[in-house]
């Protein structure tokens, strides 16, 4: 394990810089030891590739000192790049889920619309009906029963 100072001091560049990085990257000490933070061999290499492909590209370049304005606007176009993935991973999740509920809509308004169907061959089949008792009922005359029958016969019989 290895404090700030040291792993600056072996990448030969300023340790504020190391310090930087660490808290821009949220990277944790393993322990600590008086005051002095240390990092475990983990976090050592993420500090020192780091520092080494800038080094290796302000090389490339010609300026070990400067970052090209190239490496700059490359840095800038990937981190774009990236936010744009990540946009585009939650709209697709989103219209994952309105697809979902369209879905649902349509299964949903298919079950209405057989339930509508069914209803209105409901009501046709009782307005037959109804009409079949209707004319049932013009063409029989009504029938007379035996003691309505009688009734009459006896109030004939009383007059």
């Amino acid at each position: 394990m290895k404090t700030i100072k040291q792993i600056a001091d072996e990448l030969g560049i300023d340790k504020q810089k190391v310090y930087r990085f660490i808290v821009k990257n949220n990277i944790t000490a393993s322990s600590e030891v008086k005051q002095s933070k240390l990092y475990d061999d983990v976090a050592e290499r993420l500090i020192k590739s780091h520092f080494d492909r800038i080094t290796t590209s302000n090389e490339r370049c010609g300026n070990p000192h400067q970052r090209s304005g190239y490496d700059v606007v490359l840095e800038q176009l990937i981190k774009e790049l990236e936010n744009k993935n990540e946009e585009l991973k939650e709209k697709d999740r989103q219209l994952a889920e309105k697809d979902k509920q369209l879905n649902a809509a349509h299964e949903m308004l298919a079950t209405n619309q057989k339930l509508l169907d069914q209803q209105q061959q409901l009501n046709a089949i009782a307005e037959q009906k109804i009409l079949q008792l209707e004319k049932k009922d013009e063409e029989e005359p009504p029938k007379k029963s035996w003691w309505k029958l009688w009734n009459r016969e006896q109030q004939k019989g009383n007059t």
